[in-house]
């Protein structure tokens, strides 16, 4: 029986024509529908896949499903097939339930669903496509080929992927150490912001390994930065704290309110400073202590840099019995204090009675020396002091106390 031509025109402005061709090559009894002069189109958008499948009837829509994987390939409009659903019901009259058919090259809208047949061929006999359990079967092998293909896919990148940490990681750490020797001879380069670029290089070089370990995975670099934007975000409002730091430290490097080097007194503590980091500042006070100093904190408190002034006071109390003679005991220690450089001390010395509470007299010793001599001319002066002023019979007090 050879079945009437169908031909389908759709009213909306994008419609697409879907042509299968099935070709009996199975020497089975066959029937055929006359063939359909159609518009002419584009060949590159015709897609030449070759299937057999078997046409049937799902929840009173005409289907295709795959006789391979048995999954459905095309819902077929109603209205498209009239004549082949009139065949269909012929073909239901003899006891059977569906037909066989062979495609060979389609063309197809998915937003208009529409399909126009040039020419096919259905089968009678069932022999052409196998069993349902067979169809289940093949199925079941079908996505087991798929996901195990898609296992081994995924993991032949996970392991490049981690592959590709593992030695950039040791790369990075390899180099890390003649990359910052290189930023250390760097004479252009001031010292505190070599402390801040050597720790913000460490940082993104990681990153940015990240980064691309994750790109090789399939993950967009925009889709990490997006990520990484929103968590920076989240993480922001829970780490106030040491974003401040972070901005504090960029701040302190582009104020330069001190440098790598120089002496400050900040947050209580005396030191010179040693790095400066993106977090925190490192103080070397001389007592055998290192002090880290968050950035945020310290930007906002007073900072003194004794460096910078080019000159620091220092004060020493010297406490003695209430029966000396002052002026005797002052004219003493501006003795011995004269004995110094006139390089060390930028104006003369001051001694004073500070207190007295009967038994004790106080009295305060205050100069100037050079900052990155303070240390020395301190100890000198405790040391002269004592030995000058025992020497001339000066009863002392157990304490004495500088500042």
């Amino acid at each position: 029986m050879m079945l009437p031509m169908l031909f389908l025109r759709s009213k909306l402005p994008q419609f697409v024509f879907l042509f299968l061709l099935i070709i009996g090559s199975f020497a089975v009894h066959s029937q055929s529908l006359s063939g359909i002069k159609l518009p002419s189109f584009s060949e590159d958008t015709l897609n030449r896949v070759s299937m057999r499948g078997m046409f049937s009837q799902l929840n009173n829509t005409a289907t295709i499903s795959d006789c391979k994987t048995g999954k459905i390939v095309h819902v077929l409009p109603q209205k498209a097939y009239k004549d082949l659903m009139e065949a269909y019901q012929e073909v239901k009259q003899t006891g059977e339930n569906r037909m066989y058919v062979e495609i060979q090259g389609y063309f197809n809208d998915n937003r208009s669903e529409k399909l126009i047949v040039e020419e096919l061929r259905f089968y009678e006999n069932t022999s052409v496509c196998p069993s349902v359990a067979k169809s289940y079967i093949a199925r079941m092998k079908a996505d087991f080929v798929e996901y195990g293909e898609m296992t081994v896919g995924w993991g032949i990148k996970l392991g490049i992927a981690a592959l590709i940490l593992i030695l950039g990681f040791g790369l990075i750490n390899f180099l890390d150490k003649p990359l910052k020797s290189f930023i250390d001879k760097r004479s252009t380069i001031d010292p505190s912001v070599k402390s801040f670029l050597k720790s913000l290089l460490f940082i993104s070089l990681r990153i940015t390994l990240i980064m691309i370990a994750g790109g090789f995975l399939g993950i967009r670099v925009t889709g990490i930065v997006a990520l990484f934007s929103a968590a920076t975000l989240a993480i922001g409002f829970a780490l106030q704290g040491s974003l401040s730091n972070f901005a504090g430290g960029f701040i302190i490097l582009l104020m330069k309110q001190f440098k790598v080097g120089e002496k400050i007194t900040a947050q209580g503590y005396t030191g010179q400073v040693r790095d400066i980091l993106m977090f925190n500042t490192v103080l070397d006070t001389g007592d055998g202590r290192r002090v880290m100093i968050p950035n945020g904190p310290l930007l906002n408190s007073t900072i003194i840099n004794h460096t910078r002034a080019g000159y620091e006071k220092r004060v020493l109390k010297i406490f003695t019995t209430s029966d000396v003679d002052t002026e005797h005991l002052k004219a003493i220690i501006l003795d011995q204090m004269g004995t110094l450089n006139d390089e060390t001390l930028k104006l003369a010395p001051d001694v004073k009675v500070t207190d007295w509470n009967g038994d004790r007299l106080e009295i305060t010793l205050s100069y100037q020396t050079p900052a990155a001599l303070s240390g020395g001319v301190y100890e000198k002066v405790i040391q002269q002091m004592n030995n000058r002023l025992r020497a001339e019979g000066i009863k002392l007090y157990p304490s004495m106390t500088t500042t």
